[in-house]
């Protein structure tokens, strides 16, 4: 029988092939945040994603893509966030040991 840590990796790269798949082409780095826990530590409820654009870019794949986490049952609540909207220290704060999934294109 799986563990729960496997399980939560294995769905961690099934939300990681959506924003791939649905941010293919765009400009955008995507970024799993490291917000503060320990990186061992998966007892956390929330896993935050960063997306940062280096051009405009479709808004509306931020939905899409929830929408489709949402699908696979991911028992951890997941925040997308768009880093352009937040302010400079916020975005350096957030981008502070996050794993990059995705470099700009």
């Amino acid at each position: 029988m799986p563990t729960p840590y496997f399980l939560y990796e294995e769905q961690l790269q099934q939300i990681k092939a959506i924003l791939l798949e649905t941010f293919d082409g765009e400009d955008v780095k995507i970024i799993l945040l490291n917000l503060g826990e320990p990186r061992s530590s998966r007892n956390s409820m929330e896993v935050a994603i960063g997306i940062l654009p280096r051009s405009p870019y479709n808004r509306k794949k931020l939905i899409y893509s929830m929408e489709k986490i949402e699908e696979i049952n991911f028992p951890y609540t997941v925040d997308l966030i768009d880093l352009s909207r937040v302010s400079e220290s916020l975005r350096n704060h957030l981008l502070e040991g996050g794993d990059l999934w995705k470099g700009w294109e």
